[in-house]
């Protein structure tokens, strides 16, 4: 058996370019003491490679082509961790209209606009006494200007121009909701689960549900059809629980070595079990 490992591309991976390869590495390393013969290689070396003798691939890239060709991969019996559909369904405008779909789902007011003048003459119809948060509508950051807190929708507007004449083509635009940030992993469904407080020493520590926490983060992972998964949430005073964002292969920096080992089992059953494996069907 043999798996295939590709890294993220550099510009998707803005001051975590290390830890991305890191968790990576350090998967393919569990995988292959399990019996597997592993290798790893760059996205721009998988544009030439044949990769027609690997039985899997574990893509951590997120451009579009790429995830087309790996696509064509999977609907030929590729297995995939994450699947192609998966990564670009966490792309936001697509995990938006997921999380829409999505019975159960907690996630804040949310609005998907062009970045045309035309598009933002108004602001959204929910309010957002607190503010706005401004994310760029599909990869999640390659800069620390992707997602900007705006305050009012003046400072909104002055965003979207940053947004347009960058060439940035869509934006999401959602409600700030005041409360504490929580960093999440997962393994699903259902595999593994932990998450941490994006900031403790600023954090609150509100009191909530973790049950519910996790619940959510599989209900989000599940939404855009991630196994291997990370994310943000808010917990608000009320306690209250919303999903503001879900990614594919995020880098466990703080949880890598026991969240390697998880991702190496879910890899080697799929090896496993032809049957389970998951197609692409962008």
């Amino acid at each position: 058996m043999k798996a295939l490992g590709i890294f993220r591309e550099a510009q998707n991976s803005p001051g975590r370019e290390s830890d991305d390869a890191l968790i990576l590495k350090a998967v393919l390393e569990n995988l292959g003491s399990m019996g597997v013969s592993c290798a790893a290689m760059t996205p721009e070396a998988f544009d030439a490679a044949d990769p027609a003798d690997f039985d899997l691939i574990a893509p951590m890239c997120e451009t579009y082509p790429r995830l087309m060709r790996l696509d064509a991969l999977a609907r030929r019996g590729t297995a995939m961790v994450n699947a192609p559909s998966a990564v670009l369904g966490c792309y936001r405008t697509r995990m938006l209209a997921s999380f829409a779909r999505t019975p159960g789902l907690s996630y804040p007011p949310s609005a998907v606009r062009r970045t045309t003048a035309a598009a933002n003459a108004r602001p959204p119809e929910f309010a957002a006494p607190q503010g706005y948060w401004i994310k760029r509508g599909d990869v999640h950051n390659t800069c620390a200007f992707d997602v900007v807190r705006a305050r009012d929708w003046a400072e909104a507007e002055r965003v979207r121009r940053e947004f347009e004449g960058r060439e940035i083509a869509d934006m999401i635009v959602q409600r700030h909701v005041d409360g504490d940030l929580i960093k999440f992993y997962g393994v699903g469904p259902g595999r593994w689960f932990t998450w941490f407080y994006h900031d403790p020493a600023a954090a609150r520590r509100l009191p909530y549900d973790p049950d519910a926490l996790a619940r959510q983060a599989e209900l989000a992972a599940a939404a855009v059809g991630v196994e291997v998964f990370g994310g943000d949430a808010i917990v608000a005073p009320d306690g209250s629980i919303f999903v503001i964002d879900i990614n594919s292969w995020p880098s466990f920096a703080r949880v890598r070595a026991e969240a390697a080992v998880q991702i190496a089992r879910l890899m080697r059953r799929r090896l496993s079990r032809p049957s389970a494996r998951i197609p692409g069907g962008i």
